[in-house]
C-alpha cells in the first residue's frame, strides 16, 4: 500500500483516502473523503485544485475560536460547515494530568466528547454527494481520531488505519509525532467499551441510516468471482 499526499498548494497534510483496502477484499471510495491540515494558507491553486476533486463539503473540526484566528480560505463558500471535534470550555482532557499522554488523551477524547465526534462523523454521512474534506489545525489529532472512525466503518484493517495516521508524521517532516500506540489506544477502546465503531456512533446519535450511508459512500465492494472462476 503507497500513501501519497495531496499536492494542494497551502497544504501539508492532505491525502485522499480512496485505494486504502478493506478486509472483504475491496478498498476506499476514491473522492469519497479527504483528510487534511486547515486551508487558511491554501493559494488560489490550492483551491483550484480542491475543487477540481470534486470537493463538496468542508467540515472544519475546529474550535471556533481557533476558526476565528486562521480562517479557512472558503469559510465563506456555502460547502462550508465548523463542527467543533471539542468544546474549550468543557474539555474532557482538562482532567488530564500533565504527564498524560497523546494516548491517554485520545482515549479522553473517544470517552468525553462522543456526542460531538458522533455529530462530526454525522457531517461526512449527510455531504450532498462528492468529496468531503474534514481537517483540524495540523491534521493529525482530531483528524486522524475521524478518520479512524470513518475508515473502521468502511471495514479497514487496524493496521492500515494505522499505517495512515502515521503518515501524517512523514507529510510533517516530524518522526514521532504520530506513534501508532496513539491511534490503537482508540480503536482498542472502541472494542472493549462499546463494540466497535459503528456501536459507538449509534450509543451516540448517529442514525442507522447514516451510518448504512456512510458504508456505501466510502467502499467499493470486492467484485464476485464468475461462477467459471475468472
Amino acid at each position: 500500500m503507497t500513501l501519497t499526499p495531496l499536492a494542494w498548494p497551502g497544504l501539508r497534510n492532505a491525502r485522499d483516502l480512496g485505494g486504502l483496502p478493506t478486509m472483504d477484499g475491496g478498498e476506499v471510495r476514491h473522492g469519497a473523503v479527504v483528510r487534511a491540515d486547515s486551508p487558511h494558507a491554501l493559494t488560489a491553486d490550492g483551491i483550484a485544485a480542491l475543487r477540481a476533486h470534486g470537493v463538496t463539503r468542508i467540515i472544519d473540526l475546529r474550535s471556533a475560536d481557533e476558526a476565528q484566528l486562521r480562517p479557512n480560505v472558503l469559510a465563506a463558500d456555502p460547502m462550508y460547515r465548523l463542527v467543533p471535534f471539542t468544546d474549550p470550555d468543557d474539555d474532557p482532557a482538562d482532567q488530564l494530568s500533565d504527564l498524560a499522554g497523546i494516548d491517554e488523551l485520545y482515549r479522553c477524547r473517544i470517552a468525553g466528547d462522543a456526542t460531538r465526534i458522533t455529530a462530526a462523523v454525522a457531517a461526512v454521512a449527510d455531504a450532498p454527494p462528492g468529496a468531503v474534506l474534514v481537517h483540524c489545525q495540523a491534521g493529525q489529532d482530531r483528524t486522524g481520531m475521524l478518520a479512524a472512525l470513518l475508515l473502521r466503518i468502511a471495514g479497514v484493517a487496524d493496521d492500515v488505519i494505522v499505517e495512515d495516521y502515521t503518515f501524517s508524521s512523514i507529510c510533517w517532516e516530524s518522526p514521532g509525532e504520530c506513534e501508532p500506540e496513539s491511534i490503537q489506544a482508540v480503536l482498542t477502546l472502541l472494542d472493549t467499551r462499546w463494540g466497535g465503531a459503528g456501536a459507538y456512533l449509534l450509543a451516540h446519535g448517529l442514525s442507522p441510516s447514516q451510518l448504512s450511508t456512510l458504508r456505501a459512500r466510502s467502499t467499493i465492494s470486492a467484485m464476485p468471482a464468475s461462477r467459471n472462476g475468472a
